[in-house]
């Protein structure tokens, strides 16, 4: 692996281990939610959730202030295989992972749990080895909610989905920000000239 896959790699874990964070949060400040998936993503990570009580924008500097505070005591992974029937246990009053565990079953794959402070997942790995160390607190951050149908199929349930964004140092994360405000900000001017032109047009209709 050269220099560049190693770099590439490592960010793929981070933002991996910043979903599992992000998740961590989320059940200790709304207990009763159910948690389904996390994966790293282009520019950062998201995680579906079915909460009890709908979150919004406004709630993800509470939620963003949770995962800074779990971090510092985030040192490093474990893992551990669980048979079909301690899987289906741990997560009996989640429809969601029992679903996906019934699939790892069929597949005749190994059930594996992670495990960092306080929380653990059902998950195949792929983390930092110590997140306290390799993430930086002002390297992420949450960027907004929606709504995500479950597997991405619109007969299931509609969820909440979480997404962040995160980069290898804060000044990446602070470029890429810019970069998208940028972005709006052009399409903003070129959609105003647009409406300006139509309107004009109609003048003269």
């Amino acid at each position: 692996m050269n220099k560049t896959e190693d770099q590439t790699e490592k960010l793929g874990n981070m933002r991996h281990t910043l979903a599992h964070l992000l998740a961590s949060a989320i059940l200790e400040l709304y207990p009763d939610t159910k948690n389904t998936i996390g994966p790293a993503i282009d520019d950062g990570f998201y995680y579906d959730f079915e909460f009890s009580s709908p979150i919004s924008d406004k709630d993800l500097p509470k939620i963003e202030k949770k995962m800074r505070e779990n971090l510092k005591s985030w040192k490093e992974f474990t893992h551990e295989e669980k048979t079909a029937d301690e899987a289906k246990e741990y997560f009996a009053n989640n429809p969601y992972k029992l679903e996906l565990i019934n699939e790892i079953v069929e597949k005749g794959e190994k059930i594996t749990f992670y495990t960092c402070g306080q929380f653990t997942d059902l998950c195949r790995g792929g983390h930092s080895e110590n997140p306290k160390e390799e993430i930086s607190p002002d390297s992420f951050k949450l960027d907004r909610v929606a709504g995500a149908y479950w597997r991405g199929d619109e007969k299931n349930k509609m969820l909440t989905r979480v997404y962040g964004l995160a980069f290898a140092t804060k000044e990446e994360l602070e470029k890429y920000i810019w970069q998208q405000e940028e972005a709006r900000k052009r399409d903003h001017r070129i959609l105003g000239k647009q409406l300006k032109y139509y309107k004009n047009n109609e003048l003269h209709l």
